[in-house]
């Protein structure tokens, strides 16, 4: 038995060398072929981060793109959105930083394209592909007399969708006299039985209300706010003459303590009186008329720079770089960070004159104006028109004679008109929500002030 086993001993090790060795060599063809696989395919893509609501809500957003290895330098020009966006690109190490220059359209798909994607090791290429749904944030609107509010006709702040008929009363009071959206809280004026205002913070989905402070008792108009900044700004006017206020323009910082300053006139310590005012968003600073005099101001620093005589404030363009001011019937554009200011000349329908100042595009090159059109019989309507470099194009008509626009205020990403209508003199004031491109009334809302977050 020994002498058998030992015989057949150098036989197994053969065998076993053997088998050893072409586990090996598999091994090495493996290897080989993964090597080669690996260097003919490129990077790949991981992960991608992006905040769809913020996209929409704000510029400069930024989709982040992750590959399993470093990035050779990416151009624009490999880049692909549809549909199309403005973009600068970035890469650092492993990650492609994709920035979007302007805000995205609400509840649109998007899909991002990347192609000859390599890496500094190698030639290989690949395209990343990626696709998301950006968010649909929530409107606010002001509705007088809501029956659906808390103490039967009280006015409501009533928040909603563009799409769907969903509607969610977040605060009822009586004599509801403006609101402004600050960060995740409205701040809301009302009128008090002797005729008087208070201004209070509420946060959607809560009961708690917080009165914020005046200096003391007077009425407050043109309420504010800088979304970014969590800044609130109004007009108050005292009561009492003597307490100084008139026309005052009051800021209240909600990053610091819920308390109100002024900010300083032309005097040193004289409190700044305003005809007109609203904040450039993104920003500290603040654009006001004053006697037929437009400044600019920095909250921050208490300084200011006078722009000039102009005596009518329009809308800060959605990229925030530039504003439409008016004086003597004249339209112009300001540059809000050189201060220069250009003709503006919106192009409308033959037979419309133009009513109030027009809306800039999110790229300055086109604009949105409210215009009185007068027919072939001589009766006369009043529009809403966008124009550019091509002419003129009614996108919204109030086909009566009777009924006036209200007013006209453009969602943050200009994706949407909200045009506030009255019928007929004394009739409920109706807002239509317009799809800017191409017209099409999407929604109507029983009410007015219409405002994205």
């Amino acid at each position: 038995m020994s002498t058998e086993s030992s015989a057949s001993a150098p036989v197994r090790r053969g065998s076993f060398g053997r088998t050893l060795a072409a586990m090996i060599t598999v091994l090495v063809v493996l290897c080989t072929g993964l090597a080669v696989l690996t260097l003919g395919q490129g990077p790949r893509l991981v992960r991608s981060d992006i905040d769809t609501d913020s996209v929409v809500q704000l510029a400069q957003q930024r989709l982040l793109m992750h590959s399993n290895e470093p990035l050779a330098e990416i151009a624009a020009e490999q880049v692909s959105v549809t549909p199309s966006i403005p973009l600068t690109v970035a890469t650092d190490g492993s990650t492609l930083s994709i920035t979007f220059d302007q805000r995205l359209l609400y509840g649109t798909d998007y899909v991002v394209s990347v192609s000859g994607v390599t890496s500094p090791f190698q030639e290989a290429a690949s395209t990343f592909d990626y696709s998301f749904t950006t968010g649909s944030p929530p409107i606010y609107y002001l509705q007088k007399g809501a029956p659906d509010a808390a103490g039967g006709a009280d006015d409501a702040i009533v928040r909603t969708t563009v799409s769907g008929t969903a509607r969610d009363v977040v605060y009822a009071a009586p004599r509801i006299q403006d609101f402004a959206v600050v960060g995740s809280s409205l701040a809301i004026a009302t009128e008090t039985a002797d005729g008087l205002s208070q201004l209070m913070l509420v946060a959607p989905g809560q009961t708690a209300v917080e009165t914020l402070p005046l200096p003391t008792r007077g009425t407050i108009t043109q309420l504010g706010s800088s979304v970014k900044q969590a800044m609130l700004g109004f007009r108050f006017t005292s009561v009492d003459p003597a307490a100084g206020y008139s026309n005052t323009l009051l800021v209240f910082d909600l990053l610091a303590k819920h308390a109100s300053f002024t900010l300083p006139g032309t005097v040193i310590g004289e409190a700044l009186r305003v005809d007109q005012w609203r904040f450039i968003p993104d920003s500290t600073l603040i654009e006001t008329t004053a006697g037929g005099v437009m400044s600019i101001y920095d909250s921050a620093l208490q300084q200011g720079a006078v722009i000039g005589d102009y005596d009518s404030l329009g809308e800060v363009a959605p990229a925030g770089k530039q504003s439409v001011i008016g004086g003597q019937g004249v339209f112009h554009t300001l540059d809000l960070l050189s201060g220069q200011v250009s003709p503006l000349a919106p192009i409308l329908p033959e037979g419309a004159s133009a009513l109030g100042l027009p809306l800039l595009g999110p790229d300055g090159s086109t604009t949105v104006s409210m215009a009185s059109a007068t027919a072939d019989d001589g009766t006369t309507r009043q529009i809403v028109v966008r124009s550019d470099s091509s002419g003129a194009t009614m996108v919204f008509d109030t086909a009566s004679g009777d009924a006036r626009i209200v007013s006209v205020v453009q969602s943050p990403n200009t994706q949407y008109l909200a045009i506030a209508v009255e019928p007929r003199p004394g009739a409920e004031i109706v807002t239509s929500l317009v799809d800017r491109s191409t017209g099409a009334v999407v929604r109507t809302l029983s009410g007015l002030r219409v405002t994205w977050p």
